[in-house]
């Protein structure tokens, strides 16, 4: 009778999911950080908005009335600039998936015995904190051009809409790059999508501004809550901002649902 094979120093369970989670994290951290054409690619529209557009928009328009408050075009503009670099981020994020197949990574990954709920979780993790790092690297730019009239209290309900934002975006871009199995028609997704997304929506100008088809469009756009989010919250606190934060919130918890069931089914078919 053959011996059984016992394994009398394998980690426990905790241990092992603790590892594989870290070995995902500490992955898409070097990935993302060293495909430098990637993050030039994400920084360039939200500096060259914040830069160029923002200060000549800013002496041209002056001020513009927002739900009863005077702002200063640089502080309506404000929240679009970390919106842009929220999509930007999110897109390059994205396409780390298709890189990883592309190279042969994926079928590696993906055969490796480790749930695959760890690694959307470490996909997520490191996504978020990409969009969020970069966003708060273009709210640090601009709190050195533009002077906000924001309390602390504006300022913790911008930053929590803009961390929302970066959940929710992520999870789009997650969801779209593992459906699609096209990198090109990705590609072309991510770079249409970006213009789609912030010309319509309120985003250089108020809702009531914008053409009546326009703004039948900004309502089924995520980008619009996102923006609005921010203003609302940095301008009259979280009162006025939680409709806008519950959409986002919802469109954080679909997006992560359809690219967890997509992620299986993309797995059995390696």
């Amino acid at each position: 009778m053959a011996a059984r094979l016992t394994f009398t120093n394998a980690p426990p369970a905790g241990t092992a999911t603790a590892a594989d989670l870290f070995a995902v994290l500490y992955r898409e951290y070097a990935l993302l950080a060293r495909n430098r054409v990637n993050l030039v690619l994400s920084l360039t529209p939200m500096l060259v908005y914040l830069l160029l557009v923002n200060t000549s928009l800013n002496n041209l328009v002056g001020t513009i009335d927002y739900k009863g408050a005077e702002l200063r075009f640089a502080v309506f503009l404000l929240p679009t600039v970390l919106a842009m670099s929220v999509v930007s981020a999110a897109g390059t994020s994205g396409m780390a998936l298709f890189q990883e197949e592309l190279s042969g990574v994926s079928t590696q990954l993906w055969s490796y015995p480790m749930r695959r709920s760890r690694f959307l979780l470490g996909k997520m993790l490191a996504g978020v904190s990409l969009v969020l790092g970069q966003s708060l690297l273009a709210l640090g730019v601009a709190v050195l051009i533009f002077e906000f009239p924001f309390d602390p209290q504006g300022w913790l309900g911008l930053l929590a809409a803009l961390t929302l934002a970066s959940v929710a975006f992520n999870g789009l871009y997650l969801a779209a790059a593992i459906t699609i199995t096209d990198f090109q028609t990705f590609m072309v997704l991510t770079n249409v999508s970006l213009l789609v997304l912030v010309f319509s929506a309120p985003s250089l100008y108020t809702v009531a501004d914008m053409p009546v088809v326009l703004q039948w469009v900004s309502v089924v756009n995520p980008l619009t809550y996102a923006i609005n989010g921010m203003r609302d919250a940095a301008i009259f606190g979280f009162a006025g901002a939680w409709p806008n934060l519950l959409v986002l919130a919802v469109v954080a918890a679909v997006t992560y649902g359809v690219a967890g069931r997509a992620l299986l089914n993309r797995a059995r078919n390696m």
